[in-house]
């Protein structure tokens, strides 16, 4: 642990809590308003006492605010929906991505992941996502079909998948990021449907593939329509799903669900697009779906496989670097309660994830 308090983690720990400064000041009695605000300025000194009332109140062990980690601001972020919303919520889902992607650069000090992403320039495929999934399906070997496993197909690129509940109420499908430690995070709403991560998974990734690495987008691109058209020509090609997509009815649509690994009205957008359904038709779909309350719970949910790579970092520091979980929480700067909650309870087993070859994770060499 550092010796000396961050306390940037301050303002993080106030903001993910979803406090202003003066709702924080008046749960406590050794801070004012005005103290706090010169503290997160650094202009004062965060005193022991200090400290002590500010873990207790907002639920941080005092390890928290002594990380280092740069924080990330939230226009570096893509996000899967609209954020329209307050500011203070804006802020506590900022502070809560920050604090994951502290967690997994912490993660990331004493193991390696090795990556092998396709980063392209758009510009380089006529500007079309459509024929940049369709060269991304070349490179990774990829069959003619449906993906069967896009979980599995992200993580083997070495970017590392987190479901996580979000805990504010903003409609938020998922969103990507580059960690301090360079390695791509997507973090995907546990709450949505499956069949919504898949196509959230796939939409993220076209933001990796297409928007980190080359500079500034200009204004005239819309990012997020680029990165639905890639998530829908990586999951649905065209030329593979079109001939499925005539004489829809209930039964073969949600079939299709199945088959396909995507969201019923994943496959109607697509049956609009590719001209198979009219406007009026897909209206009335839509008014269907609306009716039947299949907007917000489909028929026909599958399971995606769960990530693994999160997972396999934490087994790695329990068995094979001896650490406990008391040592995570203390690493991480949350308590066991609250580990629990980002990581530990996500998943059905903390351990024995071994499925990773050594071209993607592995121990990095002390010097």
């Amino acid at each position: 642990m550092e010796n000396v308090i961050n306390t940037e983690r301050v303002k993080l720990a106030r903001e993910s809590r979803g406090l202003s400064q003066s709702a924080l000041s008046k749960k406590m009695k050794t801070a004012s308003q005005v103290l706090l605000s010169k503290i997160e300025k650094g202009i004062s000194n965060l005193t022991p006492e200090v400290l002590d009332e500010l873990s207790q109140v907002l639920n941080y062990p005092k390890s928290f605010f002594y990380k280092n980690d740069e924080l990330v601001p939230l226009k570096h972020f893509y996000f899967r929906k609209n954020l329209g919303t307050s500011q203070t919520k804006l802020k506590s889902l900022e502070a809560e991505i920050n604090i994951i992607n502290s967690n997994i650069n912490e993660l990331l000090d004493s193991i390696e992941i090795q990556n092998s992403i396709p980063y392209s320039n758009l510009e380089e495929f006529k500007n079309s996502p459509k024929i940049l999934a369709s060269r991304i399906k070349e490179f990774l070997n990829l069959p003619r079909g449906p993906i069967k496993d896009i979980v599995n197909l992200v993580e083997k690129l070495g970017i590392i998948i987190v479901y996580h509940n979000f805990n504010t109420d903003i409609k938020i499908d998922g969103v990507s990021l580059i960690g301090n430690n360079g390695v791509p995070i997507m973090i995907i709403n546990k709450k949505i449907p499956d069949s919504r991560k898949s196509f959230t998974i796939a939409h993220e990734l076209g933001h990796i593939i297409m928007h980190f690495k080359y500079g500034i987008i200009t204004e005239d691109r819309d990012v997020e329509k680029e990165a639905n058209e890639f998530a829908s020509n990586l999951l649905m090609p065209n030329e593979d799903i079109k001939g499925d997509l005539f004489n829809l009815n209930s039964e073969k649509l949600f079939d299709l669900k199945r088959y396909w690994k995507v969201s019923a009205q994943a496959i109607l957008y697509k049956s609009k697009d590719l001209g198979v359904l009219t406007p009026d038709q897909h209206r009335r779909w839509v008014t269907k779906f609306n009716y039947n309350g299949w907007r917000v719970k489909e028929p026909n949910e599958f399971n995606l496989t769960e990530p693994k790579l999160t997972q396999e970092l934490i087994r790695i520091h329990l068995e094979e670097l001896e650490y406990t979980k008391n040592d995570i929480s203390e690493l991480f700067g949350l308590s066991e309660t609250e580990l629990d909650q980002y990581y530990f309870n996500n998943y059905s087993s903390i351990k024995h994830y071994s499925s990773f070859k050594n071209n993607v994770i592995k121990l990095k060499l002390s010097v």
